[in-house]
């Protein structure tokens, strides 16, 4: 497991199982039992916080990741692992999380 690896996620309820990243810094993933993620949806609505992502990393469709919507969860929560974004695309969405969390300032 490791900083910009997509897994799948069941959050259950309406929002069910759907890909998120690993957003959580690497030098400390293997002391935490929780990691901090971010959801990628297939459907961008254009806010200044989403990265396009296209079809990285295996995804089935062209895909963004949408880092106003960060959880995190227990590792044990990680389903299925998709594959890996490049080390450009985690600047560009580490970006956007400084936006999303309004620490631009």
């Amino acid at each position: 497991m490791n900083r910009g690896d997509i897994w799948m996620i069941d959050f259950g309820g309406k929002i069910g199982m759907r890909p998120v990243v690993i957003l959580t810094r690497q030098n400390v993933l293997p002391y935490l039992n929780k990691v901090s993620v971010a959801e990628i949806t297939s459907k961008g609505k254009g806010y200044p916080t989403e990265v396009f992502i296209g079809q990285k990393a295996n995804l089935p469709k062209p895909s963004f990741v949408q880092t106003d919507n960060i959880h995190t969860i227990p590792k044990d929560k990680l389903a299925k692992y998709i594959g890996t974004l490049d080390e450009m695309t985690m600047r560009d969405i580490s970006k956007k999380v400084i936006i999303a969390l309004g620490l631009e300032g």
